[in-house]
């Protein structure tokens, strides 16, 4: 149990660190790395700490149980097994981060995870359907509303970097999270497809601006961008209750802009 909370304690320094540190840099996009931070931040740990057990031995079982940690990951598992090398390159990226920890910059697993997600997964979920987006979003909001009843510090988590335990929510909550990973990945299947079959123009994603002001006309006010800025020092309700408006937005639009919006959030948490 020692090892296992060190390993979480590492994460979340890494996504919460990128999220905070990340100033230079829209909110959105902030969101984004600390969520592939987190990701990143758990392989390394797991290599580091359980590495120290055998430095003098073969570290292949290491690798192996960091690898099928990560195939448990909301749609970590699904990108190891579409992109041809990445299950390779991920294994050979852990393996060297345990013989030689990196001193100066990110850690490989962040730097390669980071790639996938903005090679692979954004564009799949930018790709998706309406339907398939908005319902990522439904079971986002689905799952919010019952944390912040039951869980708020989760909740929090979810808004921030992602729950990192599921299995220490109540059992509404892991069925909740369970429809949300099976919605987001089926928006990315259907939008993998999408790209990959070439048969049509990619649907319409708003830009940074064009989202800011669809996100205006749905209702946010300037205090709720404010806070979108500073996410990381919102209390837990706070967060929470941000969360949830902040998703459904695409409800408050004509659906012609509801879709395009919807795509952008889905790809964007």
């Amino acid at each position: 149990m020692e090892k296992v909370a060190v390993i979480v304690v590492v994460a979340l320094v890494a996504g919460g660190a990128l999220y905070l540190f990340g100033r230079n840099v829209s909110s959105r996009q902030r969101f984004i790395r600390s969520g592939a931070a987190t990701l990143a931040g758990a392989l390394a740990a797991a290599g580091a700490i359980y590495g120290l057990e055998a430095l003098t031995g073969d570290d292949t079982a290491m690798v192996d149980n960091a690898m099928t940690e990560a195939r448990t990951l909301p749609l970590v598992g699904l990108v190891l097994a579409d992109v041809p090398d990445a299950e390779t390159r991920l294994r050979a990226s852990l393996r060297e981060e345990l013989r030689n920890p990196t001193t100066q910059g990110a850690p490989r697993p962040l730097v390669l995870m980071s790639e996938l997600r903005a090679t692979h997964i954004v564009p799949a979920l930018r790709a998706t359907d309406a339907a398939d987006a908005e319902g990522v979003l439904a079971a986002r909001i689905a799952l919010m509303r019952h944390l912040r009843g039951t869980n708020v510090a989760a909740c929090r988590e979810l808004t921030l970097v992602g729950i990192q335990h599921a299995d220490r929510l109540d059992a509404q909550g892991q069925q909740l999270m369970r429809n949300m990973l099976t919605a987001m990945e089926k928006a990315y299947r259907t939008g993998r497809t999408a790209m990959k079959s070439g048969a049509a123009a990619p649907p319409p994603v708003p830009n940074d601006t064009e989202a800011h002001t669809l996100l205006i006309e749905a209702g946010l006010t300037p205090a709720d961008f404010e806070k979108l800025q500073n996410l990381a020092r919102l209390s837990g309700e706070e967060a929470c209750e941000l969360g949830i408006r902040l998703n459904a937005t695409p409800s408050k639009l004509p659906a012609d802009k509801a879709g395009s919006l919807a795509r952008y959030l889905a790809a964007a948490q």
